[in-house]
């Protein structure tokens, strides 16, 4: 009715104050010589696309640094493989958690992937380190390796894909996997041809909330990462501690980008949507 306008409006006051506004003061400390000064003389762009800069981290504007793109390689590829990975084990656990008539067995399997998600991200990465800095057994270490990093990356995001899985398989009737079963279908079959296709929109959602956290996140990296293995987090960071907050503020900027256009173009690609996958 009436309060129809009011609240649309208030609704978009509180996106504006929360994420335009901030968002837009982090982009113009992107292009200022000095923080707070709004002359006109204070805006470039070198630290975008500059050279020959006087900085001790970067000679060149953030977006001509060989450091950056071999870190949105390693952001892309470390986080999509880990989080592709999570999102399958997500929909598995969902399916044992729902369909297995051992109840005990489901309840303990919720209660473990929920676990890391309890537990501080430098905590758990710490408990990494110790456990894979050194051979252990038939362990081998794993320090300073992607296999270590993309390990806790999957351990850590599994209680947003598992939660993801366990909703998702709570809409999910038994009958049409019964059906196939009569007709002589296997379990992968059933898997491969009626799950996940009826529950595609769960199986994006179990990947995207992963990748769009390990895209942002910093503590596992942070601990876990080598020279080798930088990603957009610790290279944000490690251009603040050289006072290049400029190129680390426009670093910052580009994982918000690449977080949102790589949402965007999964669910165009595969019909979905994110905001459905969470309530189903």
């Amino acid at each position: 009715g009436k309060w129809r306008m009011p609240a649309t409006m208030l609704a978009g006051g509180v996106f504006l104050v929360s994420v335009v506004m901030p968002m837009l003061v982090l982009f113009l400390s992107t292009i200022m010589k000095v923080p707070g000064n709004f002359n006109f003389s204070n805006f470039t762009l070198d630290y975008w696309i500059g050279s020959g800069l006087e900085t001790i981290a970067e000679s060149n504007g953030i977006l001509l640094s060989n450091n950056l793109w071999s870190a949105v390689w390693n952001t892309l590829w470390i986080v999509g493989i880990a989080s592709v990975c999570s999102g399958i084990l997500g929909l598995l656990v969902g399916y044992v958690v729902v369909r297995s008539p051992l109840r005990p067995l489901g309840s303990i399997l919720r209660q473990i992937t929920f676990f890391p998600y309890l537990v501080p991200g430098v905590a758990f990465a710490a408990a990494y380190l110790s456990l894979f800095a050194v051979p252990r057994g038939p362990m081998p270490a794993l320090y300073g390796t992607v296999t270590l990093l993309i390990l806790a990356l999957i351990a850590d995001e599994m209680p947003y894909a598992s939660r993801a899985g366990i909703s998702a398989m709570m809409q999910l009737g038994k009958d049409p996997e019964e059906a196939a079963q009569m007709a002589g279908a296997g379990w992968f079959t059933r898997m491969r041809q009626i799950v996940m296709p009826i529950q595609k929109g769960s199986l994006v959602t179990g990947i995207l909330l992963p990748f769009i956290s390990g895209i942002n996140g910093l503590s596992l990296f942070v601990i876990l990462a080598v020279p080798s293995t930088d990603v957009l987090t610790t290279y944000a960071l490690r251009l603040i501690d050289y006072n290049y907050t400029q190129a680390s503020n426009a670093v910052v900027l580009i994982i918000c980008l690449i977080a949102f256009v790589g949402t965007y173009i999964t669910q165009k690609m595969t019909k979905t949507n994110l905001a459905e996958g969470l309530g189903s």
